[in-house]
């Protein structure tokens, strides 16, 4: 049981690893795309495109948090509860507000790819879109290791080797600690509200209350 355990944890690491290097994979390739811009260019078309990079990153973020909330909806469904289709509501608003950002997010790659075209012909625009779709791909593989990791933060080695810490165990064990203590008292609240000791939406605006506590608690981790 602790060899699978440790196992598990390992693998988790190189997993949190292999998204710090896809995350420096893309910051390169944006880095790489704007200095082209610049040095072929000048510095108004490179600021421009500094623009569009930044406004996708904004639509990247809200449809990343998006996906996240529809992950924990997914592991929290349960069918037989009387919140089935209270959480059914829920998820289809999710999937909608994530393929809407995830489709805002492309726009600043067209406005990208058109302004290639035009400063440079076809050609330009041809790299730039080669560019750009490989940095798709790495954000695709980004997605796929957040669900595995279950949205732990990417590691990049540094803080893992510090001489004031000893890496993401502790930050990890501790938040593992909250979110245990978190699902006792959710536990503890439902059988409250079977046994008829508190009324159904009082038990509703508990789990929520909690729930928003773990939110805030990762993010501040």
């Amino acid at each position: 049981m602790n060899e699978a355990a440790s196992g598990q944890s390992t693998r988790l690491r190189l997993q949190r690893l292999a998204k710090g290097a896809l995350f420096v994979g893309i910051a390169a390739g944006y880095t790489l795309l704007l200095a082209l811009a610049l040095v072929l260019h000048g510095w108004k078309p490179a600021l421009l495109a500094l623009f569009f990079v930044i406004v996708g990153q904004f639509f990247r973020h809200i449809a990343g948090e998006a996906d996240r909330i529809g992950w924990r909806l997914d592991a929290e469904r349960d069918d037989e509860t009387p919140e089935a289709q209270a959480d059914s509501d829920t998820r289809t608003y999710q999937k909608r507000m994530l393929w809407l950002f995830a489709g805002l997010a492309q726009l600043p790659n067209v406005a990208l790819v058109a302004q290639a075209t035009l400063l440079a012909g076809a050609e330009s625009a041809a790299v730039t879109a080669g560019f750009l779709l490989a940095i798709e791909v790495l954000y695709l593989t980004v997605r796929r290791l957040n669900r595995q990791t279950a949205f732990r933060e990417a590691s990049y080695g540094f803080r893992d080797r510090g001489p004031l810490t000893g890496g993401p165990t502790p930050i990890d064990a501790s938040r593992e600690r909250r979110e245990a203590e978190v699902e006792r008292k959710l536990a503890e609240l439902r059988k409250m509200a079977e046994d008829g000791r508190i009324s159904q939406r009082a038990y509703e605006k508990a789990c929520d209350r909690h729930r928003v506590r773990v939110v805030m608690a990762k993010d501040e981790t």
